[in-house]
């Protein structure tokens, strides 16, 4: 090799680790300063997670300001991408999928392969999160997997449009005519129409609530359960007690006042301030009396209270818009209701007296259940990112549905005690299979259909636990 190549690959090198260096130093310093909002498992991942994503998002920001394409479309680019290069854990040929359209929507469909292929199937109609302007099919793909291969239910993932290209009630239009579509062909799906769940994450969660009601008053089928994580219930109030406890953590670098505000404004078409907003400074003494004669509370400061609404305020009361407001007739009619909070969100107050309404009106069916982890976890299932509990979110939505399966051969879901020891690393992942298979009776008969929930060790192996022992 001449002199000038040497010379030319060792300036490469060099201009390689530079690039190495800095963007470890960024990343370092964003994951430093990340305030982790209480204890949880794996706190170290947590922060990574956040760090990045402060890194992308002030990354985005910088490129809008330079090229003029909007932070959020960047961001839906490089969260999209991500689908086109995973590797799928547990491919073991378990759940199909495909992409189509129903009703100009764009869905993914997701059949499961261990269920009988004569009987109808219960389906699963999901909503994905993301404040309505963040998010896609494909970020939540892994999610709807797992739900999919865990319930024995087909899951379909609806694509409605995003804001602020759009404002409300356009994805809720769009939902409603999938379900729609969905419900009225149920045979062209082989799916069950007694037996259609709606799901739906964060804003997902508020529109698979409205989706609900607005086919009930059509009387349109009956909608056998809904499924709501982490929902986003109401825009009126943003000094709840969970958002004053967890708003300064800025979960995931994306539950901020900044990020609100625009998601606000974005949906609904409004003109909010984060000051107004964040302090209440929208809301009249009538309109406090609104929101706290719905959620069955005593108003405890009035201080700061101001004598005339926000000219936008009363779209915000609207109860498909914020439907932790609805009425207490529409709530008692209420379907069979799963509500998942978490206690590191600042959703957590809205999913409370989401269920505190419907415990009050004894509505039948409903499940609440608080899990300890952040906002937005259950994004989060794939190796190396995946938390435990977003995997037990999983198992306590699937058994909605998988009671109503008669069939023994879909995978038995199994935890392990130590949840430090979960997810942790390769050698933790073979350590723990190699224990379980010295497991004698009665659970060793079950190995044929059990499928242990750690990513590492079948993604870098794809192997299937022994059937005989």
């Amino acid at each position: 090799m001449t002199y000038q190549k040497k010379s030319c690959v060792a300036s490469l090198r060099s201009f390689l680790l530079i690039i190495t260096v800095i963007f470890a130093v960024f990343i370092t310093h964003y994951i430093v300063f990340v305030r982790v909002p209480g204890p949880m498992i794996h706190p170290i991942k947590y922060k990574i997670i956040t760090g990045t994503f402060a890194f992308i998002l002030d990354i985005s920001q910088l490129f809008e300001s330079i090229i003029g394409i909007p932070y959020y479309t960047i961001l839906n680019t490089i969260a999209d991408s991500y689908d086109k290069i995973k590797i799928r854990p547990f491919h073991h040929g378990q759940v199909l999928y495909h992409d189509q359209y129903i009703e100009d929507v764009l869905v993914r469909i997701y059949t499961p392969n261990n269920v009988s292929k004569t009987l109808l199937s219960p389906v699963i109609i999901f909503f994905h999160g993301g404040g309505f302007f963040f998010g896609s099919i494909y970020t939540h793909d892994t999610m709807t997997y797992h739900l999919s291969m865990y319930s024995g239910a087909k899951v379909i993932s609806v694509n409605y449009r995003l804001t602020p290209y759009v404002h409300y009630p356009i994805p809720i239009e769009d939902s409603i005519k999938v379900v729609q579509y969905v419900m009225d062909n149920y045979q062209e799906f082989s799916i069950d129409p007694t037996q259609v769940f709606l799901c739906g994450d964060s804003a997902g969660g508020n529109i698979a609530a409205v989706v609900e009601r607005q086919l009930r008053r059509k009387q349109k089928p009956v909608i056998r359960g809904v499924l709501l994580l982490y929902p986003l219930l109401q825009f009126v109030n943003f000094r709840l007690p969970s958002y004053l406890t967890n708003l300064p953590y800025h979960i995931l670098s994306l539950l901020c006042e900044d990020i609100f505000t625009q998601v606000t404004n974005f949906y609904v078409n409004t003109s909010f301030t984060k000051n107004e907003l964040f302090n209440n400074q929208h809301l009249s003494s009538d309109d406090y009396n609104h929101f706290y004669s719905k959620v069955n509370l005593q108003i405890s400061n009035k201080d700061h209270i101001i004598e005339k609404s926000h000219r936008d305020t009363w779209k915000l009361l609207n109860e498909n818009i914020s439907p932790l407001l609805a009425d207490d007739e529409i709530l008692y009619n209420s379907p069979s209701t799963f509500i998942c909070a978490c206690t590191y969100d600042v959703l957590l107050s809205d999913a409370q007296l989401y269920f505190q309404r419907l415990q009050k009106l004894n509505v039948k069916d409903i499940v609440y259940r608080e899990y300890h982890i952040f906002h937005g976890a259950m994004t989060f299932m794939d190796f190396p990112v995946a938390f435990n509990e977003a995997f037990h979110i999983i198992h306590d939505c699937a058994q909605i549905a998988r009671p109503l399966n008669d069939n023994n051969n879909l995978p038995v879901i199994v935890y392990f005690p130590d949840d430090a020891f979960y997810m942790g690393s390769l050698v933790g992942s073979l350590a723990t299979i190699i224990t379980m298979c010295f497991i004698t009776q009665p659970v060793s008969k079950y190995w044929s259909r059990l499928q242990i929930l750690i990513d590492p060790s079948l993604q870098f192996f794809n192997t299937m636990l022994p059937t005989d022992i």
